[in-house]
């Protein structure tokens, strides 16, 4: 049996679990609900996720396949298999666009969409254009290499490449 603990009031009686203050989940139309965390609960509907606040009251709305948790008030989010990031008032901070969105790290995520990688800030900015196949971390003096095919380079934070990725001259540019 689960238990649902909506609020910090419950009651147990001959195997019912009795809910004080707040509508159960039943009540609210939810499938599930888990434990509040930080003031706020995941809450399912018809294989759906959103959140509730402590009085019940859904803050965001249950739209979204996946729902990873809030860090520094943004969360990574899932429709359709296409990733992005909200904020906890359910705003759009990376669109939910990508096949693949990373954590953010230092306020820069990798993103991936249709096999090409590049880089977006956490207001969503794409601050390295997705035209790389792969970027590794950036390390401690804020460089990462970068590969197109078997050719590497390496970019700055702000998607400079310091050092180029080599690019063969086509033969008709030869002199």
């Amino acid at each position: 049996m689960k238990v649902f603990q909506l609020i910090n009031k419950y009651y147990l009686i001959g195997g019912l679990v009795i809910l004080t203050g707040y509508p159960s989940a039943a009540q609210k139309g939810y499938d599930e609900i888990d434990p509040y965390k930080n003031g706020m609960a995941k809450v399912y509907k018809q294989s759906k996720i959103g959140f509730i606040n402590e009085k019940g009251e859904e803050i965001i709305e249950c739209r979204y396949d996946f729902i990873g948790d809030f860090v520094n008030g943004s969360a990574k989010v899932s429709i359709n298999k296409k990733y992005g990031y909200i904020s906890v008032a359910d705003q759009i901070l990376v669109p939910i666009k990508y096949d693949f969105i990373g954590p953010f790290k230092n306020g820069i995520a990798i993103v991936s969409l249709r096999g090409r990688v590049g880089l977006v800030d956490n207001r969503g900015d794409e601050i390295v254009p997705l035209i790389y196949d792969e970027i590794s971390q950036f390390n401690n003096k804020g460089l990462a290499k970068v590969r197109i095919k078997r050719l590497e380079g390496i970019i700055n934070r702000v998607g400079e490449e310091v050092v180029p990725v080599y690019k063969p001259k086509e033969p008709d540019e030869e002199e």
